[in-house]
């Protein structure tokens, strides 16, 4: 069995946004997740790790994940959204990969599992771009994998609700559909945040999941136009658990911390 940690959405700054403080949440997850999926094997933070996409920002996100000494199977595996800034993000982590032409994309191989982890970033836009230098590198690296693989990206590569109302989603997303049936055999999910919503269903044959944001979780949006509505929802993470035989994906609304075990 597998477990994996998805959190996505943090938006770190160094004060409040919006009245909400997004250091002081992404605390209480950090702890939630050490105090009780300490035994997962991936961590996986699916973009907008900062919501400025500036330096003190990502100096803050380091500093929170150092002092909340998590074990070394959780060292979180990072991705950028559309509030990050590709070469700040570089700067501070040196040491996470990119593929030749500088995008922030790489592979894991984990307990005979592919974990790939793509960049759907373009400067100064909240919608996800995928272009062909990115598709390229995916292709390539999906035609020499023969396991099971799972895919991490910020953005929604399908429409969640309507077409027209999916206004800030991946905007390739015809060329990523023909990438996701190419390969429909081996890719078994795909983990997305961006839209600060739960959801969870299946495209081109392969599951997928996202949670809220760890700041401020937003509510679908079944109009048929674009808008972005909260109401006071949970903030939570994902918890992922592959087995040979099933993928189960749970929620953890993680501010809610006082649980009764029924005897």
């Amino acid at each position: 069995m597998m477990k994996i940690i998805h959190l996505s959405d943090p938006h770190i700054y160094i004060d409040k946004i919006h009245g909400i403080d997004p250091v002081s949440k992404f605390k209480k997850a950090l702890s939630h997740i050490k105090n009780n999926h300490s035994d997962a094997d991936v961590f996986a933070i699916t973009g907008d790790i900062t919501d400025l996409g500036d330096k003190d920002s990502y100096q803050l996100f380091i500093q929170v994940i150092n002092e909340a000494d998590l074990p070394e199977n959780l060292k979180p595996q990072l991705i950028i959204g559309n509030h990050d800034n590709r070469e700040e993000f570089k700067l501070c982590f040196p040491d996470i990969e990119t593929d030749p032409n500088g995008f922030i994309q790489y592979f894991k191989d984990i307990d005979n599992k592919r974990l790939i982890f793509i960049d759907t970033n373009l400067i100064n836009t909240h919608q996800g771009h995928y272009c062909d230098e990115r598709q390229d590198w995916l292709n390539n690296i999906l035609s020499k994998t023969n396991t099971d693989t799972y895919i991490f990206m910020h953005h929604n590569p399908l429409a969640l609700v309507k077409e027209e109302s999916d206004g800030i989603g991946l905007q390739q997303k015809k060329e990523f559909q023909q990438i996701l049936t190419k390969n429909n055999k081996i890719i078994k999910h795909i983990f997305f945040g961006h839209q600060h919503i739960t959801s969870s269903g299946s495209y081109c044959g392969i599951t997928f999941s996202s949670p809220r944001s760890t700041w401020s979780p937003l509510i679908p949006n079944f109009s048929n136009e674009y808008r972005l509505g909260s109401a006071n929802t949970e903030a939570n993470y994902n918890v992922a658990i592959i087995r040979s035989d099933a993928l189960i994906i749970h929620t953890e609304d993680f501010l809610k911390t006082d649980v009764n075990w029924f005897e």
